[in-house]
């Protein structure tokens, strides 16, 4: 079946049918349910006030505060009160805030996702907007809204960053920044010279980076047929995607499959957010393009 019409949905979407979805309303979540979660992040991690940049400073961890914390624990070999299991206590401090940030942050956001309460189409808090459930979709919510609100069939929906709302679900949490462009902590001079304990520890840190990094390319690649499903669509609407710097590569991909001479439809927030669109899709190279609030789609 040929598609004329693509939707892409950011999460302003599922905040304008009046979900909590914020990355404050999470920082909240955390804050109310796992203390020690929220104080790592805050501890760890440069993340603002109202969390809104939380995937993007999954790359810019602390490590040197981390390192020199767990250094606390890095005893002396000649030390008079030596025990085994020094051998691992610095190692142990790096992995419990490793581990954190990473797997169990992950968890707790996909948790949190699936407590959301999402609206059905007869109790919303707003006025339904006008979308044709015939079109595709390309998701990167993890909440079923589109089914639930529009009653979309969900083999129109591409959840490009996964379900939260399915049993096993796997989602998409994480930074850009690609792991082989981070120095590796072991790459020194004279590596043989180097406490095992410490090693140990840059190998932890080194997987972290790994485990929270967030491929666009394997994504796409792994979604290829819907891509490949674009070469009808002549519309496009975005819908509450705040169009980041993480995000582009779907959107170019996007771009570049969709006929030449497709019209879009961007949706804006704030002032701000729409200036930043219009250079956003200026560098993209689209130029049929109409910029409006969300209620007007």
């Amino acid at each position: 079946m040929n598609h004329s019409m693509l939707y892409i949905v950011g999460n302003g979407f599922d905040i304008h049918h009046g979900i909590s979805s914020c990355y404050s309303d999470f920082k909240e979540y955390l804050s109310d349910h796992y203390k020690n979660l929220h104080e790592y992040v805050i501890r760890y991690l440069p993340v603002k006030e109202n969390w809104s940049e939380l995937e993007k400073t999954l790359a810019d961890l602390d490590i040197d505060f981390l390192i020199g914390e767990a250094e606390n624990c890095l005893y002396s070999y000649s030390d008079e009160n030596w025990s085994d299991a020094y051998h691992h206590s610095y190692q142990y401090e790096l992995d419990v805030v490793v581990s954190a940030l990473s797997h169990e942050l992950k968890a707790e956001f996909c948790k949190w996702l699936a407590s959301l309460d999402i609206p059905s189409h007869g109790n919303l808090s707003c006025s339904p907007l006008n979308l044709d459930k015939r079109g595709l979709f390309l998701n990167f919510n993890c909440t079923p809204t589109l089914q639930r609100v529009y009653q979309v069939p969900e083999q129109n929906i591409l959840f490009i960053h996964g379900k939260c709302f399915v049993e096993s679900s796997e989602i998409v949490l994480g930074h850009g920044w690609n792991p082989k462009e981070i120095p590796d902590l072991n790459a020194v001079a004279n590596p043989e010279d180097m406490d095992p304990r410490v090693m140990e520890g840059n190998y932890i840190i080194n997987d972290y980076f790994s485990s929270t990094f967030k491929s666009t390319k394997k994504n796409i690649e792994g979604n290829k047929q819907f891509f490949d499903d674009l070469g009808s669509i002549s519309k496009i609407y975005v819908l509450g995607h705040s169009l980041s710097e993480v995000d582009r590569p779907y959107i170019e991909m996007v771009v570049n499959c969709v006929t030449p001479d497709s019209s879009w439809k961007v949706s804006y927030h704030t002032e701000g957010d729409r200036e930043g669109h219009k250079i956003t899709m200026n560098q993209l190279g689209v130029e049929n393009v109409e910029f409006c609030r969300i209620q007007e789609i």
